[in-house]
């Protein structure tokens, strides 16, 4: 499903001053103080560097002791070895294969980044974001907020059984309840002329999706063409899921304690079926990993996300960028973090620095 902003609630500009009263935990009876979590950060990364450099820069200021854990998808920019060669607590990762949004290189990418996170760093959570989030309250205010939760994870999801609109219901079974191959690519229609080949998308499209109208057994699976995936066909087997181990689909940025991601990756290791499955999906990085610790008895997953995102159009599989003119928006957000910014905007980053990093009032 398309990722979801969380409901926004007026707030203030900035946090309140950090209360530094323990907080007692209410499942444990152990005391958490919000200052002395080890937070972390895992970035995805693709671009040229420039707004990863910002977006790290910026998290260095807020958190000086906070691991940055990058993965970045070399295949599409080389980033400069440079970069952050001045801060030993930055660790790039890359992957052997390009990254391919929508199919499982990139929940599969994730999940190593996870593994390498267990074996290598002593943190008791991570914040995952991409190179073109970017914070927008003090991360002082995260802290309370994570230590006050009693829970093991912040993900915004929902069972596909239980989604009321009958869209996103349909889009939720397809995605997820289906099992697909990509359909080979003869490159005719790129050697089409442009108006022959402006009439044969969408009468393939109409084919498909008659095909699809008339039975649900066998289904091809269209992505926006701005994606540039491969179309899908797939079959409906007996499914992985029932109604003690449901499928949930889920915004793909959440924040995860130690604990979830040890519950991930062992689930992981004894359920080689599970990941087969999804690797024949389409998007599992929207349901995967939330069906794991949702269906874990033992995780307490808050069911909200700290980010905010909107979306003019869902169905381009895209969301908005944000801009200055959305200031005020950002300021009354509940959410830390919002996606997605433009490299050519900097104002809007500039604005939100400002709120991050208040400047003392001067004495009259």
């Amino acid at each position: 499903m398309a990722e979801q902003a969380a409901p926004r609630s007026p707030s203030p500009v900035s946090a309140p001053a950090i209360d530094t009263s323990p907080i007692t935990d209410s499942m444990s009876g152990e005391v958490v103080d919000p200052r002395k979590l080890r937070l972390a950060f895992f970035l995805t990364s693709y671009g040229p560097g420039e707004q990863l450099h910002r977006l790290v820069t910026t998290l260095r200021r807020a958190e000086p002791n906070a691991p940055i854990v990058i993965h970045h998808d070399r295949f599409q920019n080389e980033l400069d070895g440079e970069l952050f060669a001045d801060d030993p607590d930055v660790h790039i990762l890359t992957s052997d294969a390009p990254i391919v949004w929508g199919d499982m290189t990139l929940e599969a990418a994730r999940w190593r980044v996870f593994r390498w996170i267990l074996e290598n760093l002593d943190i008791d959570w991570v914040v995952l974001l991409s190179e073109q989030d970017y914070p927008i309250k003090p991360l002082s205010a995260l802290r309370e907020r994570i230590a006050a939760s009693c829970a093991d994870a912040f993900i915004l999801g929902e069972r596909i059984d239980r989604v009321e609109d009958p869209e996103r219901a349909r889009e939720g079974e397809k995605r997820y309840l289906y099992q697909y191959t990509s359909l080979p690519s003869s490159g005719l229609e790129k050697r089409l002329p442009r108006p022959v080949a402006r009439v044969v998308r969408p009468v393939r499209h109409m084919l498909f999706s008659a095909i699809n109208r008339l039975q649900k057994r066998v289904l091809f699976y269209m992505t926006p063409r701005a994606l540039g995936l491969a179309t899908r066909v797939g079959v409906r087997p007996t499914p992985l899921f029932d109604d003690d181990f449901p499928c949930w689909v889920n915004d793909c940025w959440c924040t995860l304690s130690r604990t979830a991601l040890e519950h991930l990756v062992r689930y992981l290791d004894e359920h080689p079926e599970f990941v087969r499955w999804y690797e024949r999906t389409v998007i599992p990085l929207e349901s995967a990993t939330a069906t794991v610790l949702f269906n874990d008895p033992e995780l307490h997953v808050s069911n909200q996300t700290l980010h905010e995102i909107q979306w003019s159009s869902a169905r381009d599989g895209r969301p908005d960028f944000f801009h200055e003119g959305d200031l005020g928006l950002l300021r009354e957000s509940d959410a830390f973090f919002a996606r997605k910014f433009s490299s050519d905007q900097p104002g809007v980053l500039d604005a939100l620095d400002t709120i991050l990093f208040p400047q003392p009032e001067k004495a009259l």
